[in-house]
């Protein structure tokens, strides 16, 4: 299962405090970014934040978005054995390359939300295409305001325009798949519940999915609630 939203949100946070609750039960994967640099998706990270970007913006965003697509798919061919019972607890998986890489996409194009939101099906399906997408997906959601001050707190500089432009934009996307897609997604509203409830809250559907987790290893496609 994977834990989706905006930066600044809390995913890597709460799903840390999740991970730890659940024990040998789980296993987690890092966002990309944060892969070792010696590795395959470690390298390719490196390569398009040479210029510094933080969203890994190099000027060639169709290229960008194959490199992200690819290292998706290598991400779950290089996932080991997962036995009955456990769950892979992926902090941003497809679904993040899907929507930022759509909305890096809509402000070099000038295309509205909702072609954006088409542009962003077609990256999912395409990685579908290689490998499953994950049996339950959880997309988490906060005050914008909020978002854009704890990820100025963790780069420790304000953001650009352009960085609260895609932020706002990726944060849109969200919003707007889970509403055209509702009863797909877990929905974790971050204004509505308090840091223990979102941890327990992330935590259940870890339990749910490792009921459903398979012997290969395998992350079915969504089930959703």
């Amino acid at each position: 299962m994977n834990v989706e939203g905006t930066n600044g949100v809390g995913k890597t946070h709460l799903s840390r405090q999740a991970a730890e609750r659940l024990g040998p039960r789980c296993v987690p994967l890092v966002e990309l970014p944060d892969a070792p640099p010696a590795g395959l998706p470690g390298q390719v990270i490196a390569a398009l934040h040479q210029d510094g970007d933080l969203f890994l913006r190099t000027g060639h965003p169709r290229t960008e978005t194959l490199l992200l697509m690819g290292l998706q798919v290598h991400r779950f061919e290089s996932l080991g054995p997962v036995t009955p019972g456990q769950v892979v607890l992926e902090d941003r998986g497809p679904h993040s390359v899907a929507i930022y890489q759509a909305a890096v996409l809509a402000e070099t194009e000038q295309h509205s939300d909702e072609q954006a939101l088409t542009t962003a099906w077609h990256i999912l399906s395409t990685i579908e295409s290689w490998r499953p997408q994950p049996t339950a997906t959880i997309l988490l959601f906060d005050d914008p305001r909020r978002c854009l001050q704890r990820f100025e707190q963790r780069i420790g500089r304000t953001a650009t325009a352009s960085e609260r432009s895609l932020m706002a934009r990726a944060d849109r996307l969200y919003r707007l798949l889970a509403h055209t897609q509702q009863g797909q997604y877990y929905v974790l509203d971050r204004q509505q519940v308090d840091e223990p409830h979102a941890v327990a809250f992330i935590t259940d559907v870890c339990q749910r999915a490792a009921a459903a987790a398979t012997p290969k290893g395998a992350v079915p496609c969504p089930t959703g609630t």
